[in-house]
C-alpha cells in the first residue's frame, strides 16, 4: 500500500506541481491529465502482457523502480514539454501498476472471501490520500519548494518496493 500512497500522491499533486515550478496554465494542465488517463489504458495493456512472461510481482516492481525514475525526472523538469514527456510516463506506468496491484491483490486473497479483503484493500487505499499529500505539503511548506517535495515521495515506492520483495508471489490462481 505505500507505493499506492506515493502513486496517488503524484496524480494528486500534479497540477499544483506544474503551477508552481513550471507556471503552466490551465489548458496544459488539464490536457496533460487527459494524456495520462487514456495513455494508461496503453500502460495496463503493455504491463498485463508483459506480466504474464515475467510474472505479476517482478513488473510491479519493476514498475516502482519506474515511478522512482519518473518523480527524478520530475525533479529536473523545466519545460512545458518536459511535462508532457513526464505526463507520457507516468500515463504508462500508472495504467500498469494500478491494473497489476489489483490483480495481484487478488491472486493472493481467499477466493470465497474476496469481497471483505477487497473492502479492506478499499480502505487501506482511503488511507493513502492522507500520509502522501502530508508529506508532500510538509516538505513543501519547509522548503518553499514543490521539487523537493515531490521528490520526497520516493520513500514511499522504496518502502513499496522492500516490501513487495519479501512477498509470495501465489503460483496457482485463486478461483474467483
Amino acid at each position: 500500500m505505500f507505493y499506492n500512497d506515493g502513486i496517488h500522491t503524484v496524480i494528486r499533486m500534479a497540477t499544483i506541481y506544474g503551477k508552481d515550478e513550471l507556471a503552466l496554465n490551465n489548458q496544459t494542465l488539464m490536457g496533460t491529465l487527459l494524456l495520462v488517463q487514456f495513455i494508461g489504458i496503453g500502460g495496463a495493456l503493455l504491463f498485463s502482457r508483459i506480466s504474464k512472461t515475467f510474472g505479476t510481482k517482478r513488473i510491479l516492481i519493476l514498475a516502482m523502480f519506474l515511478w522512482l525514475g519518473i518523480l527524478c525526472y520530475a525533479y529536473i523538469i523545466t519545460s512545458t514539454l518536459d511535462f508532457w514527456i513526464l505526463g507520457i510516463a507516468v500515463g504508462l506506468v500508472l495504467g500498469g501498476s494500478q491494473a497489476l496491484s489489483r490483480s495481484f491483490y487478488g491472486s493472493m486473497i481467499p477466493a470465497k472471501e474476496s469481497a471483505e479483503f477487497f473492502g479492506f484493500y478499499s480502505v487501506f487505499e482511503k488511507f493513502s490520500a492522507i500520509w502522501g499529500p502530508f508529506v508532500f505539503g510538509s516538505i513543501r511548506q519547509i522548503t518553499g519548494t514543490s521539487r523537493l517535495a515531490i521528490l520526497s515521495l520516493v520513500v514511499f515506492f522504496i518502502i513499496g518496493i522492500v516490501l513487495l520483495y519479501f512477498v509470495k508471489e501465489n503460483s496457482k490462481p485463486q478461483n474467483h
